[in-house]
């Protein structure tokens, strides 16, 4: 358990906590009272016991003191950080895991070297070289001998290891090193971390961690560099004396062996408390350090140092930008295409980023609707791909070309002038008949990434190589298409049959729960539209036609469209349309007409767009 989790036990046990360290205490309010950090009674020292402040203290004799109640603790009690951490888990009651791993290592303890402080080639080479202040080395009690630099690694005043560095090179150019045999892997430089540090720096080198220091932050280094595995053996042996600190920088070199010692530290110290220290593109702290840059350029690269955290948690405030937005949309922001239903006008949107499952029985009209939905966003601007696995391109284009014209039968010239409108607009997925979902969607990342494609229709979800019992492949199908939507912002209808109807005139639309298939269909949908056909008014006209009776009610709707579902947004309900058959569009009332949403002025090579209304975008 870290310095995080024990300090939340000890925030959310607030009130008994002050009255163990701070018996003589009065409560006022939700302040618990006393004198001082001494424990006698008064006012001057208050702590917070409830409330977003629990655990704050201040003492208001003392402008200087205050704190959360791990600082209290190490106050009342005159000890330090890590000697409170002990007391305090056995005070809540926590015991660490003890492991046996078969074999003890015994590590020796090094003689003190013979050696002096720097003041020939060591000094020379750490001051005019490094540039590194004689404070700095004589903080990390660096050594001279000979022509190497001595690097004890210490905690308090016990020598634990000794690294020897040469202030030659070898013919390579490469550093002569050494260390003391079988002793414990020790992180260099715990002399200059404060006791109740809660933050500390580690960095690649021993020279990185004083270059570090010289800018005013104390830091340690790994004993090993960087890279992984065996090189972080340290972690085990240091492991209880990291337990302190809420915030660890990682200061790396920037090359490939520190990008991997970065990413093995952060997973074994932890994610939540690591954060990764960039020194304004220069390979490493000293190089930071030679480069003439000040104490205030180091306190801005640990400011501006990140955390790894996982892509998929944001802070709430981030989204600041897409809530105004959404509440206030800025001219020319994509709201997502609009049914061309003027009843639906304002209530629903197929907006980017989401999956829309489109229901009904078999022969409802589904497919048809949704082609003319398209149809209509063309001229309205979207980039469409279709892929209508249950029919060849060339019926679904005759019957884009009726919905488009508003006509049963437009001219050749007509045709022509349609399919130049394509143009930049439509695509087609040519395959017919089953295929795999992950097929289907490389072919749709190609028409994202060149063409712009916005909407995407996958007709229907059982030619996707899923089989109508296989609930398992179509939750994963599902969840494919639906990460697909969400990454890349773009729109996905997806036609999924619905359940056969009670009865064969069965007047309203499908349920979500109605959805033929798995469960998670309708629930991991964002939006659910459901089709029907009256089909009581189509028996009539059929019965009317063969004895020569009456119709009924001939203004009765053909149909109804439902939105059963839309998580982001508060309409659902269910409206009527008619539908035309000689130009398959659907109406919106009684006597409406077919409209033209492709000009043609008879000229083929000429084809702009009419119906138009602004006020659908």
């Amino acid at each position: 358990m870290d310095i995080h989790e024990i300090k939340s036990r000890l925030t959310q046990d607030a009130a008994r906590v002050v009255r163990y360290l701070l018996p003589n205490g009065k409560l006022n309010g939700r302040e618990w009272e006393v004198g001082s950090i001494n424990g006698e009674p008064g006012k001057s020292l208050k702590v917070n016991i409830s409330g977003v402040k629990a655990g704050v203290w201040s003492d208001f004799a003392d402008s200087g003191m205050g704190g959360d109640l791990l600082d209290l603790w190490c106050k009342t009690r005159r000890i330090t950080l890590a000697e409170a951490l002990s007391q305090i888990k056995d005070y809540l009651g926590i015991h660490d895991p003890v492991f046996h791993t078969g074999v003890k290592k015994d590590y020796r303890k090094p003689e003190r070297p013979k050696c002096c402080e720097p003041r020939e080639y060591v000094f020379d080479y750490l001051t005019e070289k490094r540039g590194l202040p004689m404070e700095t080395i004589r903080a990390y009690k660096i050594g001279e001998r000979d022509r190497e630099i001595v690097f004890p690694s210490l905690r308090g005043k016990e020598l634990i290891a000794i690294k020897y560095m040469s202030v030659n090179r070898t013919t390579e150019g490469k550093k002569i090193v050494h260390v003391e045999s079988n002793c414990e892997p020790c992180l260099f430089g715990w002399q200059v971390i404060p006791d109740d540090a809660r933050t500390l720096i580690i960095t690649e080198g021993e020279i990185d961690a004083m270059s570090v220091h010289a800018l005013g932050f104390p830091a340690v280094s790994v004993p090993f560099g960087a890279g992984t595995g065996a090189k972080h053996s340290w972690v085990e042996t240091e492991y209880h004396n990291l337990e302190r600190f809420e915030e660890i920088f990682l200061c790396m070199d920037a090359d490939e062996e520190g990008r991997k010692a970065t990413m093995d530290l952060v997973d074994r110290l932890g994610r939540h408390r690591c954060r990764i220290v960039s020194l304004m593109d220069f390979k490493d702290a000293n190089d930071f350090l030679l480069s003439g840059a000040m104490h205030e350029d180091m306190a801005q690269c640990l400011y501006q140092a990140r955390h790894l955290a996982p892509d998929e948690l944001k802070c709430a405030s981030e989204y600041m930008d897409e809530v105004i937005a959404g509440f206030y949309p800025p001219e020319g922001m994509d709201l997502g295409m609009e049914l061309p239903f003027g009843k639906l006008k304002g209530k629903f949107r197929c907006r980017p980023g989401e999956l829309t499952v489109w229901t009904g029985s078999t022969g409802s009209g589904k497919s048809q609707v949704i082609g003319f939905s398209c149809a209509v966003g063309l001229s309205r601007g979207i980039r469409a791909c279709i892929a209508s696995l249950e029919m060849e391109p060339k019926t679904t284009l005759m019957r884009l070309a009726r919905q488009l014209s508003g006509q049963e039968l437009p001219s050749k010239g007509y045709l022509q002038a349609i399919h130049k409108f394509y143009d930049g607009r439509l695509y087609l997925c040519t395959v017919v008949g089953k295929s795999r979902v992950e097929r289907l969607l490389e072919i749709f990342e190609y028409a994202r990434r060149r063409f712009g494609v916005d909407v995407f229709v996958v007709d229907s979800l059982m030619r996707l190589g899923v089989g109508a019992d296989e609930y398992g492949e179509q939750e994963k199908a599902m969840f494919k298409l639906i990460d697909f939507a969400v990454q890349k912002r773009v729109h996905v209808h997806l036609v999924a049959h619905a359940r056969k109807a009670d009865t064969k005139f069965k007047k309203s639309t499908p349920d979500v729960e109605d959805i033929k298939g798995a469960s998670e269909l309708g629930s991991n949908a964002f939006n659910v539209i459901s089709i029907s056909r009256n089909k009581l008014k189509e028996e009539k006209i059929k019965e009317a036609e063969r004895t020569g009776g009456t119709t009924g009610d001939v203004n009765a709707p053909c149909g109804w469209i439902k939105i059963g579902k839309q998580r982001n947004g508060s309409w659902e309900g269910t409206i009527p349309f008619w539908f035309d058959k000689e130009s398959f569009q659907y109406l919106d009332y009684v006597g409406e007409k077919p409209k033209s949403y492709v000009n043609y002025s008879g000229n083929p090579e000429i084809a702009s767009i009419s119906g138009f209304n602004p006020e659908y975008l």
